[in-house]
C-alpha cells in the first residue's frame, strides 16, 4: 500500500505540472486508460485490469494479488466555425487527463480498489477578437475524481462493488462585453469546488465464454466559488463591472454503464455496450456575483444561461485479439449522441453527435504490461441559428475532429 501511495503522489505532482497548461475537448470524458481507449470503452464486461475501477470496479476480482496502473491520454481537439464573413478556427491545445489505479486482493472474497481519473472536461478556445467573442472566446472545465471501492464476491462467479467519489471541479470562461460608447470589456470568470458522489457495480462470469457487467455513478452537485475579473477600457464609468466574488451550482449527471463480452475464438473477444447519461440535470448555468455589475441595477448581480441538455446514449464495440503470449491488438468504435439542443447551443461547446474510431496494442512480459491507443474522433457538421439575446450568430460547425493518444503502464505484484 505504501508503494501505491508513493506512486500516486509522484504521478499527481508530474501531471499537475502539465495539465494546468492544457485543455480538454468535450464535457464528459471516457479516457480512463489506453486499453479502454483502444476498445472504445467496451471494457464493462471485460473489467479485468486495474482501469476497471473507472469502468466497472466489480470486475477487479479477476486480478490476483495487487496491481498498480498509471498513464495519460493526450487529447488534441479542433473545430472550424463558419460565419457569413469568414471562417474561424479554434486554437490548437492539448489536454492530458491522467489516470492512476491501485487494486489489492484482501482475501478470497474481498478486494480494495482506488482510482484517480478525470470524468469531466471541456476546452474551447478562439482568438479574443473572433466573431463569437461576445458569447465566448475561451472555456475550460477540469476535474479530478478520487474513487475508493470495496468489492466482494457474492458467488463463485459474481461480484459487487460499492464506492465513494470525491471530485474536484474547476470552471473558467472568458468573453467580451460591449459597453456602448466605451468599447469592449474583457470578462473572466474562474472558480472551483469539491463535491461527493457514489457508485455501485456488478460483474458476472456467466459461462466460460460470456462475461457481463453493469455500473452506476451518481449525480455530483458542484458548488463553485471563485472570482469574476474585468479588464475595463479607459472611459468606463466608475462602479461598472467591478472585480467581485462569484459562485455557481452545476449538477453533473448520473451515468449508467453496461456491457457484455463474448469470447468468439480461442484468442479473440468482442464486447458491445452502452452508456446512458442523464444530462437533463444540467438545465441551466446561473452565476451569482457578490456585487452588481451595474451600480444602478441591483438585479445585475446574477446571470442565467439556459442549457436544457438532453439525456443521451453512447454505444460502443471493442474487439481484442491476442496474437502471442506477449502481444495483443485492439479495435473499437463509438457512436456518441450530443446532449445539446438547437436552442441552447453556444460557443463554449460547439458540438454535435460524434463517431470515434480507435485501435491499439498491448505488450505484456512477466509482471508488467504497457498499452498504447490511438483514437480519431469526428464531430458531425451542425448549423447554428442566430440568438441575439445569447450573442449567438448564424454559423456552421465544420471539421470538428480530435486526435487522442493514450499510454498506460501496469505492474502486478
Amino acid at each position: 500500500m505504501k508503494k501505491a501511495l508513493l506512486c500516486l503522489v509522484l504521478y499527481a505532482i508530474l501531471i499537475g505540472g502539465i495539465s494546468t497548461k492544457s485543455f480538454a475537448a468535450g464535457f464528459a470524458l471516457y479516457e480512463f486508460g489506453a486499453r479502454g481507449n483502444a476498445l472504445g470503452g467496451a471494457i464493462i464486461g471485460r473489467a479485468d485490469d486495474p482501469s476497471a475501477i473507472a469502468f466497472n470496479p466489480a470486475g477487479i476480482v479477476q486480478i490476483k494479488g495487487s496491481a498498480i496502473q498509471l498513464g495519460s491520454s493526450f487529447i488534441l481537439p479542433k473545430v472550424d466555425m463558419d460565419f457569413a464573413d469568414g471562417r474561424f478556427a479554434s486554437e490548437e491545445n492539448v489536454w492530458i487527463p491522467p489516470h492512476f489505479y491501485y487494486t489489492k486482493q484482501l482475501n478470497d472474497k474481498a478486494w480494495f480498489g482506488l482510482g484517480v481519473f478525470s470524468r469531466f472536461g471541456l476546452g474551447t478556445e478562439f482568438q479574443p477578437d473572433w466573431e463569437g467573442k461576445y458569447n465566448s472566446y475561451y472555456a475550460a472545465i477540469k476535474s479530478i475524481s478520487v474513487n475508493p471501492n470495496y468489492v466482494w464476491k457474492i458467488g463463485e462467479n459474481t461480484s459487487l462493488a460499492l464506492g465513494i467519489e470525491a471530485m474536484w471541479f474547476e470552471y473558467e470562461s472568458k468573453k467580451k462585453k460591449l459597453f456602448p460608447g466605451v468599447g469592449d470589456i474583457d470578462a473572466k470568470l474562474k472558480g472551483d469546488g469539491t463535491a461527493y458522489g457514489w457508485n455501485v457495480a456488478i460483474w458476472q462470469k456467466a459461462s466460460e465464454k460470456i462475461r457481463w457487467g453493469l455500473a452506476y455513478r451518481s449525480e455530483v452537485e458542484q458548488k463553485i466559488k471563485g472570482q469574476a475579473t474585468f479588464i475595463r477600457p479607459q472611459g468606463t464609468p466608475a462602479g461598472f463591472f467591478p472585480d467581485t466574488g462569484a459562485n455557481a451550482k452545476i449538477v453533473l449527471p448520473e451515468m449508467f454503464f453496461g456491457g457484455i463480452c463474448i469470447q468468439t475464438g480461442e484468442n479473440t473477444t468482442v464486447e458491445v455496450g452502452a452508456v446512458r447519461t442523464n444530462w437533463s440535470s444540467y438545465d441551466k448555468l446561473g452565476i451569482n456575483y457578490d456585487d452588481p455589475l451595474n451600480p444602478f441595477d441591483p438585479t445585475s448581480n446574477k446571470t442565467t444561461s439556459m442549457k436544457n441538455y438532453k439525456d443521451t446514449w453512447r454505444y460502443n464495440m471493442g474487439i481484442e485479439w491476442i496474437t502471442s503470449p506477449n502481444w495483443t491488438w485492439r479495435f473499437g468504435y463509438v457512436y456518441d449522441e450530443s446532449p445539446i439542443p438547437d436552442d441552447t447551443i453556444d460557443y463554449q461547446l460547439p458540438a454535435d453527435d460524434r463517431h470515434l474510431l480507435s485501435l491499439g496494442f498491448g505488450y505484456t512480459k512477466n509482471d508488467w504490461a504497457i498499452d498504447f491507443s490511438y483514437t480519431y474522433l469526428i464531430i458531425d457538421d451542425r448549423h447554428i441559428e442566430a440568438r441575439e439575446g445569447d450573442e449567438i450568430r448564424e454559423s456552421d460547425l465544420h471539421n470538428g475532429q480530435t486526435h487522442i493518444v493514450g499510454i498506460t503502464y501496469t505492474h502486478y505484484f
